[in-house]
């Protein structure tokens, strides 16, 4: 149900689960175009397979960092909240205690949170995967550097390569 409201709607799953078989155009597209079906299926051998796991990585990592974000809010929220009791209760510590504790356990995630990287790590794999994307569509419109059919798919793997081995 929450998830029916646009604020919601982006809230980091509990346990990511990777998409299987994603395809950049879906299968009843690829059938309307017979001419493109041996492309297609070089397409689907040589690329899909990296472009899969590159979108896979980009997800979990967004994924992840949401998540992270998400606990960092609501964390800051309960310790405000318990900061707000203490100024209450003034001959009660056990709020002030609990806030410490949690304010302890929150710069650790903060720490982890940093060293994770996971928006960079987001960052990274989403920029190879749309690299790929755009790859498939000019293999698909013969541009570029696939332009010659003697060596199309030759210039594919090396392009793949290339996006795979860059450093972001």
């Amino acid at each position: 149900m929450l998830r029916s409201f646009a604020l919601f709607k982006r809230l980091p799953q509990l346990v990511w689960r990777p998409k299987k078989d994603e395809q950049i155009l879906s299968l009843e597209i690829q059938n309307q175009y017979a001419d493109f079906k041996a492309d297609f299926e070089i397409l689907e051998k040589k690329l899909m397979p990296y472009f899969r796991d590159f979108d896979n990585e980009a997800l979990r990592a967004q994924n992840q960092f949401r998540r992270q974000q998400v606990i960092m809010i609501v964390g800051g929220v309960i310790a405000a909240t318990l900061g707000a009791i203490q100024a209450a209760l003034t001959d009660e510590s056990w709020p002030g205690l609990a806030e410490a504790v949690l304010t302890a356990w929150l710069t650790m995630v903060a720490f982890f949170v940093r060293e994770l990287g996971a928006q960079k790590k987001y960052f990274s794999h989403r920029l190879k995967a749309e690299t790929l994307r755009g790859e498939y569509f000019q293999f698909l419109g013969r541009l570029g550097d696939y332009a010659s059919d003697a060596d199309r798919e030759a210039n594919l793997i090396r392009r793949i390569a290339d996006i795979e081995s860059e450093e972001n």
